[in-house]
């Protein structure tokens, strides 16, 4: 599988009395991090002041970005769709962890998820009454991709411990199995949940065919609904 090199957003500059609130200001306190960058690192202090959502990203083997929360949009099944930014307007969309869209990556982007039944990550993977089996379609570019019907299979696969920007938190490990027939294509989906809330702690994806995974550990939360 061919590896890229993502190019997300690093902090040059940080002052709490220059944050602004405006998404459209990201450009005045972030730049790109290029390759051959070491990865970005923060401490929690510098995390939690900004006024801002945030995560780490990396794709494939290229080096780990910092990226804050652009927008906050409706989304399918009274879900929320978090789009973060890097100052060169790369997007990773996310809903309730899983990523549904990418825009501006090198390579291959998921141009769409869907879905006609509430993804079991929205649900609450540790609710005894949450599905093990879910039902989605993907569309892909560059090309026509559009409409490969995927299907998957969580596995609860037990306690485990996971490191968050240093720090290690207690986590229930969870797998899901995506096969998409049509292709003939089959990948794994890696899930470190809270074991209290339930939320996504970090969680590592192959959001399409032909695309490296993306790891992302979710840093200062969103406060809206989730």
């Amino acid at each position: 599988m061919t590896h890229f090199k993502l190019f997300f957003s690093t902090l040059l500059f940080f002052t709490l009395s220059g944050c602004t609130q405006q998404a459209s200001n990201l450009a005045d306190t972030y730049s790109l991090l290029y390759k051959g960058f070491p990865d970005a690192q923060y401490s929690q202090e510098e995390i939690q002041a900004l006024p801002y959502a945030s995560i780490y990203a990396r794709l494939g083997d290229g080096p780990r970005g910092f990226l804050v929360l652009a927008y906050a949009e409706p989304f399918s099944h009274n879900q929320t769709a978090l789009k973060w930014m890097s100052a060169d307007s790369e997007v990773i969309e996310t809903v309730s962890g899983r990523i549904v869209k990418t825009l501006k990556l090198p390579g291959t982007n998921l141009a769409k998820l869907d879905s006609d039944t509430p993804d079991p990550l929205a649900l609450g993977l540790l609710n005894p009454t949450t599905p093990a089996n879910w039902q989605f379609r993907i569309d892909f570019v560059p090309g026509y991709h559009f409409g490969y019907n995927a299907s998957s299979t969580f596995e609860n696969k037990g306690a485990d411990q996971v490191a968050i920007n240093g720090i290690m938190r207690d986590a229930v490990f969870f797998e899901e199995t995506v096969t998409i027939s049509a292709l003939n294509h089959t990948y794994t989906n890696q899930y470190w949940l809270a074991p209290t809330s339930g939320k996504v702690l970090k969680t590592i994806q192959y959001p399409a065919p032909n695309m490296d995974a993306i790891s992302i550990s979710f840093l200062k939360a969103y406060q809206g609904a989730q």
